[in-house]
């Protein structure tokens, strides 16, 4: 039988996830966490990885972006599902190019959790099913943006600060403004927190 683990910093949604997945899935599951601290730990730990992890983007503080980079790189062969309350477009293609392996929301039916797990175990990606369409548009109007406006967009839609952007890029403070600039008015918002909100929230 296939395990899975679970990653979700809410202990209620954790242990019903649990259930749920055992249930209706027939899987094993062979941990959780609430953390990135201890999911990392407790992944490991494992004597054998799990088949399947799914996992909160946004787990309290934490980035769950960056818990999916860093599982992603060292347990190349565990396949990763996201299962968020924010699916906007902008997360959406963060998260499958951090190398999720899917992407539902959590207002989705259980019957469409259930599918993607099935789907990713077999060897398929899924994205559910009305979120495709917006995330086409959206990668539309990135691919409009040059090569450092979309380095700059991503690291806004992570919630990096201006200062941090810079320090990451390697660029100075005025240059990111000047690029901030551009990205809003390529993106019809007025401020950083549009813009989050518009892609991410």
């Amino acid at each position: 039988m296939k395990s899975f683990f679970v990653i979700e910093d809410h202990t209620v949604t954790n242990i019903g996830l649990q259930q749920l997945i055992a249930q209706k899935a027939e899987l094993t599951c062979i941990g959780s966490a609430t953390s990135k601290a201890e999911a990392l730990e407790k992944i490991k730990a494992l004597t054998e990885l799990p088949d399947i992890i799914t996992l909160d983007l946004f787990l309290g503080e934490e980035n769950g972006l960056d818990l999916l980079r860093e599982i992603r790189a060292e347990f190349p062969s565990v396949k990763i599902l996201v299962y968020s309350m924010y699916a906007k477009p902008g997360i959406l293609s963060l998260a499958l190019e951090a190398g999720a392996h899917g992407f539902v929301e959590k207002t989705a039916p259980e019957a469409i959790l259930i599918t993607a797990i099935k789907n990713i175990l077999a060897g398929d990606t899924y994205v559910q099913q009305n979120l495709v369409t917006p995330l086409l548009t959206y990668k539309t109007m990135y691919d409009g943006f040059t090569r450092q406006e979309q380095r700059i967009f991503k690291k806004i839609l992570e919630r990096k600060s201006k200062a941090k952007i810079a320090e990451e890029l390697n660029i100075v403070s005025r240059s990111v403004d000047n690029y901030i600039s551009r990205i809003l008015e390529k993106t019809g918002c007025n401020r950083i927190e549009e813009v989050i909100s518009k892609f991410v929230e």
